[in-house]
């Protein structure tokens, strides 16, 4: 076993001695398709995770997606994830830890901390922010099994941009069956190479390094721990991934390092739309074909 897995895995033990602590209270939505509830849990440094679970009116044993947002962005409304209502599907979804949403960041960084947060902590690999992410998106998972009415055969996980990347993640090492991973313009794939060019999210540890490139191994090393091309080999469960032709922000030549390692059954579709957008509801629209085909039992 590689020494990156094994990192993750003593965290899932690790992880096992916080109770999720889940509190769910319904809130009030004019909806006839939806019932809404305001769900919490806890996770690393015992910080509380806030987002929503999103069920179909009257419907139970009923398939679940799993949907990891990109970021800087937060929940605003449930109308936000309709798609999946649409397909028959209940979602469950979160903000993201100190991403302008209801979900803070609490808990100190020993190492570097700055306002973008994915230059806090870089230095260390358990003081990394992306370690605080990745913790979450797993316990997320958990959660999904402890709701009484999700059918657990039929637990799906979706993920744009961050959100695809933290999805690849946590699909790669969760225990618990995913039925299918849908993946958009991924992003925390060759890691080493996000940073040399300072695309995205990244461009915080760019400028850091090139004011002190004395740690460039010691960030490489970090990184290494949390690029998902170390972990998607560990995937089973079939694959749907989108990137754009000319994506400056996920680039989708970073993320073939990572498609190339998935040995599970996979398809890519590369957008020519220019910037971050990816295949848009064309896309979307493919998804939901494909996640009610799951759902009505049929093969690939």
């Amino acid at each position: 076993m590689d020494k990156y897995k094994s990192y993750w895995l003593h965290q899932l033990e690790l992880s096992k001695e916080i109770p999720l602590e889940i509190e769910r209270k319904e809130i009030e939505f004019p909806s006839q398709l939806m019932r809404v509830y305001e769900v919490s849990y806890r996770s690393l440094y015992q910080e509380t995770i806030y987002g929503w679970l999103i069920e179909p009116k009257g419907k139970t044993n009923y398939p679940l997606v799993i949907d990891f947002i990109g970021y800087m962005n937060h929940l605003e409304s449930p109308l936000q994830f309709t798609q999946w209502l649409n397909a028959g599907c209940g979602v469950l979804v979160t903000d993201s830890r100190g991403q302008g949403g209801r979900t803070k960041d609490s808990h100190p960084y020993s190492t570097h901390h700055e306002e973008r947060l994915m230059a806090c902590g870089f230095l260390e690999k358990n003081d990394f922010y992306l370690r605080r992410l990745y913790w979450d998106a797993l316990r997320l998972i958990d959660v999904s099994q402890e709701l009484p009415l999700v059918d657990k055969n039929h637990v799906f996980i979706h993920g744009t941009s961050q959100g695809g990347g933290i999805g690849l993640f946590a699909n790669s090492l969760t225990p618990h069956k995913i039925r299918y991973g849908f993946y958009d313009v991924p992003s925390h794939s060759h890691l080493t190479h996000r940073v040399e060019k300072g695309t995205g999210s990244y461009k915080g540890i760019h400028d850091f390094l090139k004011e002190k490139p004395d740690k460039q191994v010691l960030v490489e090393e970090c990184l290494a721990y949390f690029d998902i091309k170390n972990f998607v080999s560990e995937i089973e469960n079939p694959l749907l991934v989108s990137v754009g032709e000319a994506d400056p922000i996920c680039p989708k030549e970073d993320f073939f390092e990572s498609y190339k390692r998935i040995t599970a059954p996979k398809e890519l579709d590369i957008y020519k739309a220019p910037g971050h957008g990816g295949g848009g509801f064309k896309h979307i629209e493919k998804i939901l074909t494909y996640l009610l085909r799951e759902i009505d039992g049929e093969t690939k």
